[in-house]
């Protein structure tokens, strides 16, 4: 229904009338403000994996080493595709039917013709220059053709036989036809009309119940489903893409002394882990040779209570199949990658995964150690009637950091650092016999020509081994400790101190992003990260990590001594600066300085000459204030002489 139609209604009690011409313009703004936003979140990962290079650029820090470039391959492999998920591909179902029906909407716009007013010549299908014969003769057949009685089906046939009408009775009263050439209309000026931007079909009997329906299941069955997704989704996960639900098992798993095969159990027990299933029968033998290759070098390493031998032999003394202990195939894996085992290729996708996913498992339980390590100080829960304790601090979260490291490097806890450099961890023991290994981070740290390598080891493979080296970083360490105001002489314990740590990669060229992570074990490119802490009296003081591309990185936290320690005023605070993937590159650094009592000194103070100035005048409301009082005295003064003159 267009504009001309307004003219039909019938009288004030009629119900507003559905107008399609608004209809398909609302319909037509809605999903251009649909589309727009859709179609940007089509395009943006494939102009920035394709257009931008983003992910190019990123990849081309990956070190230079045979598993870094395996690595490498499999990370571009995922990245071609890591936009390709099921969502996307549903957001490109989405986008394709809106666009749909937004050229259908289009097309079935009304024609300029339609919109442009009422035209009494246009109804009747005549020309403006026809007789009045030629009117009647018109309006008498096309009124036989819209009489209402002959078109029962038609839900406007009373619409339309009214606008004829009015036509007609434009052309054939000269009343209402000034009032037509006046104010569009024959019956003169009109108050405003008002329609329903909705379909016309919907006024048909037929239509409403599927029409309803429709509505039914889209208010009543969709949106919820949605909101339940999304409400689902929100407050699932932490920061590190870790489910929230893993934090009461890290809780309780989590304590001072913690070693690497706790890290194990943790990790597999995790809501991510520990739902891993085999799913061939190949998997299942490859994985039960695994675990007697595991037996072995468990042996041969001489650890105590090996959480997979116990688990075995306690499924054995269990006769009910039942009740028999199971091993997760995450702790398998893992220990494998620890103990340096080539993996099955049957599991190989498992065990990439599991790999992947633990340094962001370890990140969560560091800053859960943290919170809980400045909140309560002391963990206790209730467990089998009686309630337990336990303290978590800096060595906590050092342990911790410690398994991610192993992790990354793909070695044991009593493995020697050394081992991160390939020779040193495979080829080795083939040409040793009475030397000693090297110092890793003696071999790091120190300038290129500075280093010396054993006696023992091959020319030929001397070059390659410094390649790697150098891969490590070379990292300077600057603590700096200041007040905010720089004009201070003294420091008292209630003045403003700021702690500034500033990391730099020494072997990475000025201007030059940083590598990422090298390893020869690890399964995935990865960041190299840096964890902040800072300690005062074995208690966590402050915590930050430290990650990304650039060279030279820093941390700075601002606190009141006073507020902290009350009045001790000698401090003696410890940095701890530890990497999250290599092992024997940790440093604690000592940061010491003192501050007097604020009754030991005396300050004088100073003000600005602006302050003083705005003290010797007067305040905002007293200035508003003294006007309006000199008025007062000045309309009193007036009155009395007027009463002495007037008593004169």
């Amino acid at each position: 229904m267009g504009f001309k139609e307004a003219f039909t209604r019938q009288g004030d009690g009629e119900n507003l009338l559905f107008d399609d011409d608004a209809f398909i313009y609302f319909a037509i703004s809605i999903l251009t403000l649909v589309i727009l936003p859709l179609v940007y979140s089509v395009i943006k990962p494939l102009f920035t994996t394709y257009v931008l290079g983003e992910n190019k650029r990123k990849l081309a820090r990956v070190p230079k080493s045979g598993n870094d470039q395996l690595n490498l391959q499999l990370a571009k492999q995922e990245l071609k595709l890591k936009w390709l998920t099921t969502g996307y591909v549903f957001k490109i179902i989405i986008l394709v039917a809106l666009l749909l029906m937004l050229n259908a909407s289009i097309q079935s716009l009304p024609n300029a013709e339609k919109i442009k007013g009422f035209d009494p010549y246009e109804i009747l299908e005549i020309d403006p220059t026809a007789t009045e014969q030629e009117i009647r003769k018109a309006y008498r057949k096309i009124s036989l053709k819209l009489h209402p009685d002959k078109n029962p089906d038609d839900p406007q046939a009373n619409q339309k036989f009214i606008l004829l009408t009015k036509a007609y009775e434009c052309l054939t009263d000269e009343d209402k036809k000034s009032l037509c050439m006046k104010y569009g209309n024959p019956d003169g000026q009109q108050s405003l009309s008002v329609g329903i931007a909705m379909p016309s079909f919907l006024l048909k009997k037929e239509n409403r119940a599927a029409f309803l329906a429709v509505i039914f299941l889209l208010l009543l069955v969709v949106v919820p489903i949605i909101v339940l997704y999304e409400l689902r989704s929100i407050g699932k996960y932490d920061q590190n893409g870790v489910m929230l639900s893993n934090q009461e098992k890290f809780e309780r798993g989590l304590e001072e002394n913690l070693l690497i095969k706790k890290g194990v159990e943790l990790s597999s027990c995790s809501d991510e882990l520990c739902r891993l299933r085999l799913k061939s029968e190949q998997q299942a033998i490859d994985l039960e040779k695994l675990v007697n290759e595991l037996k072995e070098e468990a042996e041969l390493r001489k650890i105590q209570k090996f959480e997979i031998t116990e688990a075995l032999e306690q499924s054995k003394k269990q006769k009910n199949k039942k009740r028999r202990v199971t091993i997760s195939v995450a702790m398998i894996l893992i220990y494998a990658h620890l103990f340096g085992k080539p993996i099955p290729q049957s599991v190989i996708s498992l065990y990439r995964s599991t790999i992947k996913i633990i340094p962001k498992l370890v990140n969560s339980m560091v800053r859960l150690a943290f919170e809980f390590s400045m909140k309560y100080k002391v963990i206790q829960w209730r467990q089998r009637g009686r309630f337990q304790t336990k303290f978590m601090g800096a060595r906590c979260i050092n342990n911790i950091l410690q398994f991610s490291q192993c992790i990354v490097q793909g070695i044991y806890e009593t493995d020697n650092p050394i081992n991160q450099i390939e020779f040193f961890a495979t080829k080795a023991k083939d040409y040793i016999k009475k030397g000693k290994m090297p110092v890793f981070q003696e071999l790091v740290q120190k300038q290129v020509d500075q280093r010396v390598l054993p006696s023992w080891v091959p020319e030929e493979f001397k070059d390659e081994i410094m390649k790697e080296i150098n891969m490590f970083p070379q990292l300077d360490i600057k603590p700096e400790v200041t007040v905010d105001d720089e004009s201070i002489v003294e420091q008292c314990n209630e003045d403003i101190f700021s702690i500034k740590i500033t990391l730099t990669r020494m072997n990475t060229p000025e201007g030059e992003d940083i590598p990422f992570a090298h390893s020869n074990r690890f399964t995935y490119v990865k960041e190299e990260g840096w964890h902040i802490l800072i300690t005062f009296q074995n208690e966590v003081f402050y915590y930050a990590f430290l990650n990304g591309s650039n060279r030279e990185q820093s941390t700075e936290f601002k606190f009141q001594p006073k507020m902290y320690f009350g009045d001790i005023v000698e401090f003696e605070f410890v940095l701890f600066v530890i990497s999250d993937c290599y092992r024997g590159l940790d440093s604690e650094i000592p940061i010491k300085f003192k501050a007097k009592k604020a009754s030991q000194i005396s300050r004088a103070v100073e003000y600005h000459k602006e302050d003083q100035e705005l003290d010797k005048s007067l305040p905002f409301i007293q200035s508003m204030l003294f006007p309006m009082q000199n008025k007062v005295e000045d309309s009193d003064s007036e009155d009395e002489d007027q009463s002495k003159k007037d008593d004169e």
